[in-house]
């Protein structure tokens, strides 16, 4: 059989989540429309007849100066190394393609780079066309695809081509097993998923959600979980008048998780204050944003 790991990459915001997520036919990472959703690089694992592919979700790459989002950038660059392959996911009805040329030729890597132009059902036929002839004129050796992950239009091109440059081996995880994530690590996810959702502007990205406790229960799953924000304004928001936006948002991820895990789900979520946890190493670490800076 053959099998291998693939980094998915790209800016912010071109559907990197959707893509695994649609490829594997479950829901391994969050999204959202809010750029910056993924912070943590998350395997989604394919599993075909003699094939095994590892997609490696990557947060976007992008310029920032904070040192959360640093991290965040060198945790994508990280996904590069012993890689098989690389797919370069492109906006193609973002008319912008500097940025992705700029990135796109910024990547050190041994492997085959895939240029993927998702969202083309957003785009217009010439200016797709535009754009391939612009990356094959930048990247010869790069093989573009055109793919829609809300469609899966193109899901086909890119498994084939990718069959093309994995390696013969034996299958790197066990049948059955689709992500090498826990069930704690989905629960914060989950959990940010809905603040990335309910609330706006800088509120969700100033926030970072830590699982305190996660038993197994007989018929289910315990949970303890604390919100950070940065400010008590932002604490009040999460809270909610009576108590309403936080209950929302506990609410709506414990009916997630429980239609995840098809378990009973207790969840309990605190909000607390923890001022300049993005800027400071020893937070993010404690936080699970580890990485030297």
């Amino acid at each position: 059989m053959k099998a291998g790991f693939v980094s998915v990459l790209g800016r912010p915001n071109v559907g990197k989540s959707t893509l695994v997520n649609a490829l594997l036919s479950r829901r391994v990472s969050i999204v959202s429309p809010k750029a910056q959703t993924t912070r943590d690089d998350i395997m989604g694992i394919y599993n075909a007849k003699d094939l095994q592919i590892a997609f490696i979700d990557t947060p976007g790459l992008f310029s920032g100066g904070e040192t959360l989002y640093r991290r965040m950038n060198r945790s994508a660059r990280r996904s590069l190394s012993g890689v098989d392959a690389v797919l370069f996911l492109i906006d193609a009805s973002n008319r912008d393609l500097e940025n992705d040329i700029s990135l796109l030729a910024s990547i050190k890597v041994d492997a085959p780079i895939f240029i993927v132009l998702n969202k083309i059902d957003l785009a217009r036929a010439p200016e797709v066309i535009e754009k391939k002839e612009r990356l094959v004129k930048s990247f010869p050796d790069a093989k573009v695809i055109e793919c829609s992950a809300l469609t899966n239009f193109g899901f086909s091109d890119i498994v084939s081509s990718l069959v093309e440059v994995i390696p013969e081996g034996l299958p790197l995880f066990p049948e059955g097993q689709f992500t090498d994530r826990d069930e704690s690590f989905f629960a914060k996810e989950t959990i940010r998923e809905y603040l990335l959702r309910f609330l706006h502007e800088e509120v969700p990205h100033e926030a970072a959600v830590a699982i305190k406790h996660l038993t197994k229960t007989d018929d289910g799953y315990d949970i303890e979980a604390t919100v950070y924000v940065e400010k008590e304004s932002q604490k009040a928001i999460v809270i909610g008048r009576g108590g309403a936006m936080v209950k929302r948002i506990s609410m709506s991820a414990r009916q997630d998780l429980e239609k995840r895990w098809k378990k009973r789900v207790n969840l309990r979520l605190r909000v607390e204050v923890l001022k300049g946890w993005r800027e400071s190493p020893t937070l993010l670490d404690k936080l699970g944003y580890g990485g030297k800076d």
